[in-house]
């Protein structure tokens, strides 16, 4: 008897063994995002279904500004979310949340422009190192200047008159919301006008032409990932879960001919921000915003000789935001230790990769 039970046992064993396991429910994970090019990794990859495959239900939550996303953090009890370093960099003063990688660089997706017969177009490459940037001192000291206060058009703007030899002082400002801001240029406003996309589309489609981008003023603007630092010290391996799902769509976004992935850029615009977007339009916008792989992403967050990439891009974006008010000095000498730049979850996922 006592031989059959033993037995018995041995068989249940082996078909315990043998039999698949039965896959745990996905959990569901609420995350934060606005209107732009970084939400559409997460929106491919939510298509896709590789948020199931990493045992993620993601949830997106649609926010209007990056401001509104770090704000509305404990209301909404996302996760992680996308945004530009400017919010990231404040709401880490509370020590809320963590940096943990970059979503994309849309210095390329910011832009001056200026009207097809302006004298600001007849100077190219007169600033030793910057062959690209159109303008002097002379072309532009005394133009006007439509832009939105404190975004990254702003930086742009400083950026550029700081190549030029300038500094605002010597240059009439008009500060206007973005939409606004384009229409009050095509009407005749102002000389020159900072903006973004997708509203730079809308103003080279009226034939106003590029004065200069961020990246040709050498200036990095970095789209960030950024967690909920509680929900991330209790969850680590979700946001591990969660970062591995993103550089699965960043690599195809990476590898894949942008216009291949169009129609799929067309659809995700339309749908996440009911705006329609051409084909052209979408090609353009995924070449404006270069992604970075995963050892891309490590590089940019390496300590070893210093302060990172990563590091050294944000603080000078801090020292724009604290000269025009929108970080204070006491605030800015807090972000000097950048604590809350963290690559201990990109550092996971390429352990787990081993």
């Amino acid at each position: 008897m006592r031989c059959k039970q033993v037995l018995a046992g041995l068989l249940l064993a082996a078909l315990t063994w043998c039999l698949p396991a039965v896959a745990a429910e996905p959990v569901p994970m609420r995350t934060a995002w606005l209107g732009e090019h970084e939400t559409f990794a997460v929106w491919y990859a939510k298509q896709k279904g590789w948020d199931k495959e990493e045992g993620l239900d993601l949830i997106l939550l649609h926010f209007d500004s990056g401001k509104s996303v770090v704000e509305g953090m404990l209301a909404y009890k996302w996760a992680v979310a996308g945004c530009g370093a400017v919010p990231a960099l404040t709401a880490a003063l509370s020590d809320r949340l963590d940096i943990i990688a970059v979503a994309n660089d849309e210095s390329a997706a910011n832009a001056l422009y200026v009207r097809p017969d302006s004298p600001i177009l007849k100077v190219k490459g007169a600033m030793p190192g910057y062959p690209e940037v159109y303008g002097d001192a002379d072309s532009v000291r005394g133009k006007t200047i439509v832009c939105t206060k404190g975004t990254s058009a702003h930086y742009l703007m400083a950026s550029w008159l700081k190549v030029l030899g300038l500094t605002e002082k010597d240059v009439k400002i008009k500060y206007m919301e973005p939409t606004p801001a384009l229409g009050g240029f095509v009407s005749g406003l102002g000389d020159v006008v900072a903006l973004w996309a997708p509203l730079t589309y809308e103003a080279a489609n009226k034939g106003f032409k590029p004065a200069a981008l961020s990246s040709d003023c050498g200036v990095s603007q970095p789209v960030v990932l950024v967690a909920n630092r509680e929900f991330a010290q209790k969850n680590p391996h979700q946001i591990e879960a969660f970062l591995k799902m993103y550089l699965r769509a960043l690599k195809v976004i990476h590898e894949t001919a942008p216009e291949e992935l169009a129609p799929d850029y067309v659809r995700f615009y339309e749908e996440w921000t009911k705006r329609t977007l051409t084909t052209e339009e979408a090609v353009q916008d995924l070449k404006s915003h270069p992604v970075f792989s995963l050892d891309e992403q490590l590089a940019l967050f390496d300590t070893s000789n210093g302060r990172s990439q990563l590091q050294n891009w944000l603080l000078n974006i801090a020292d724009f935001y604290t000269g025009v008010g929108t970080i204070r000095p006491s605030e800015r000498q807090r972000l000097e230790r950048l604590n809350e730049v963290t690559d201990v979850y990109l550092k996971a996922v390429r352990k787990s990769m081993k």
